[in-house]
């Protein structure tokens, strides 16, 4: 069609008229599809912000955990994970945990929310996993995840790690490298206080761990050295300041610096680390041996620095392990001195207390820490001086702790009570027995005595752990029972944890010879 002009127009109208309905219809088609259009668009940007204000979250992260380790457990294919809870999450209903096996695309998730900072995940296999884990708060949001990889073992740890692990994890302050009376999930408690001697035994427990981990599991065997050197700068929490004592261990109760000066030798050996012997080295002879008076009974070391009957009494508890404190300086130093002072202190010990009687027993009643550190001290001076009266010494007062109904029940170690210094006496004595039932040079017969007294006692506690608890796995203060009490001992945990470890040093040990 042409261009329309007046004169077609007039010349034939009919035919405009037609022309002008087809346009009329087409701008009228036009229009609809404008406002069709304009109207979706207007329906698409309500929805748009439907979604961005309502309450599907699902695009909303928060924050995630951090610190997310699996550990193996004593018991095959399973993991012990741990992680931390991200504080910045205030309404933070738990967290979601999946795993699947590396290769696989079944990815399995635990069937609950977990609340807390730990779970036990038993698997399938002992293959290698990925595990990862989602924090999710009350308004269903959601974190990124954290994933990592770990391999169960086919036959789960030694339960000594266990043991151990449950003495670090519930009873340690790991800013500090020391230790809590209570666990410290009920560190709100009273009675969850600290301590001061019972520190060295509780790390003397991770110290024979770490001797026995640090060339296969060297990651461990760091963080345990880490913990080690916040027990030494933090002083053992020891609660006596003394500006003017620059080891800072030092204590009014003399018997506490002697346990801690063991320790700090112990340390100095296994770390190979002289700085742990020269404090000990220092605290004995700035605070510890000057301590010591005469008199028609002999020399011996006072209890405490206390002037009155109490405090200058010269006990068991402090006279042997002073003896071995200062058997084990001189090997280190080979001064003189020391040897001079154990063979003083052990004999104002063995005259002054009940191995005169002739049964093995030191005290009265006969405890297992003070037959434990004297019958130590007796073996090393043995091997110092090579003279027979000590080993016989030895063999007499250990003989007596692992056969006397007064140490035991049932033929095995008896609780002897529920108190923090109580509870932790088996832990001083089980390295002690350890190495006599090592040592060639004692009687055969009792040797083997020995190793079957500390197989039957580990098998006893091993029995009554309750596994499915883990890592809340306490030991009882006796042996040959379950823990049902209300809340948990750091003593009688480290006292287990010394017994598995002390039998496993065993173990090994005749394994390899």
């Amino acid at each position: 069609m042409g261009i329309v002009n007046a004169v077609d127009i007039c010349k034939y109208p009919q035919h405009f008229n037609r022309l002008l309905l087809i346009a009329m219809n087409k701008y009228v088609l036009f229009l609809i599809f404008i406002f069709s259009c304009i109207g979706c668009g207007e329906t698409n940007e309500q929805d748009a912000n439907t979604i961005e204000g309502n309450t599907d979250t699902s695009q909303i992260t928060i924050a995630p955990v951090t610190n997310l380790k699996a550990k193996i457990t004593q018991n095959p294919n399973e993991l012990y994970l741990t992680w931390t809870n991200p504080i910045t999450v205030t309404n933070m209903l738990g967290v979601e945990i999946y795993y699947k096996q590396k290769g696989s695309n079944d990815e399995k998730r635990v069937n609950t929310i977990q609340k807390g900072e730990g779970y036990v995940l038993r698997l399938t296999s002992a293959e290698p996993y990925f595990i990862s884990v989602v924090v999710v708060d009350n308004y269903g949001r959601k974190s990124e995840r954290v994933t990592i990889t770990a391999i169960p073992s086919n036959k789960g740890v030694p339960l000594a790690d266990s043991c151990t692990y449950v003495l670090i994890e519930q009873f340690m302050d790991k800013t500090k490298g020391t230790f809590w009376v209570s666990p410290q999930n009920i560190s709100g408690n009273s009675a969850n206080t600290y301590i001061y001697w019972q520190q060295a035994h509780a790390i003397d427990v991770v110290l024979y761990s770490y001797e026995r981990i640090k060339d296969n599991n060297p990651i461990l065997a760091a963080t345990y050295k880490e913990y080690f050197e916040r027990w030494f700068q933090n002083h053992g929490n020891n609660y006596h300041h003394d500006n003017n004592d620059p080891t800072g261990f030092s204590n009014p109760y003399t018997d506490d610096m002697c346990w801690i000066g063991l320790t700090l030798l112990r340390m100095s050996e296994v770390l190979d680390d002289n700085k742990f012997a020269d404090t000990a080295k220092r605290l004995y002879d700035t605070y510890i041996i000057t301590r010591k008076w005469t008199d028609d009974k002999g020399t011996g070391l006072p209890w405490n620095n206390e002037n009155n009957s109490n405090g200058r009494s010269r006990n068991i508890c402090t006279n042997a392990p002073g003896a071995l404190m200062a058997a084990k300086l001189y090997k280190k130093y080979n001064e003189d001195k020391y040897l001079s002072d154990a063979k003083i202190l052990h004999k104002f010990a063995y005259d002054n207390n009940y191995l005169t009687l002739g049964d093995g027993r030191i005290e009265e009643p006969p405890l297992t820490y003070t037959q434990g550190t004297y019958g130590e001290a007796s073996r090393q001076l043995y091997h110092i001086t090579n003279e027979k009266y000590y080993l016989t010494c030895a063999e007499k007062v250990i003989s007596y702790v692992t056969t006397s109904d007064r140490c035991l029940t049932n033929g095995i170690l008896r609780n002897e009570g529920p108190s923090m210094d109580q509870s932790i006496f088996k832990a001083v004595l089980i390295p002690y027995i350890v190495n006599l039932a090592l040592d060639e040079a004692a009687n055969s017969t009792l040797r083997q005595n020995l190793i079957l007294f500390l197989r039957k006692n580990a098998e006893t506690l091993s029995a009554n752990l309750i596994r499915g608890t883990y890592p809340e796995m306490y030991c009882n203060y006796y042996w040959g029972s379950i823990f049902t009490g209300n809340i948990a001992s750091m003593g009688a945990q480290a006292s287990g944890a010394s017994l598995l470890e002390g039998v496993l040093r065993l173990n090994t040990a005749l394994e390899n010879n």
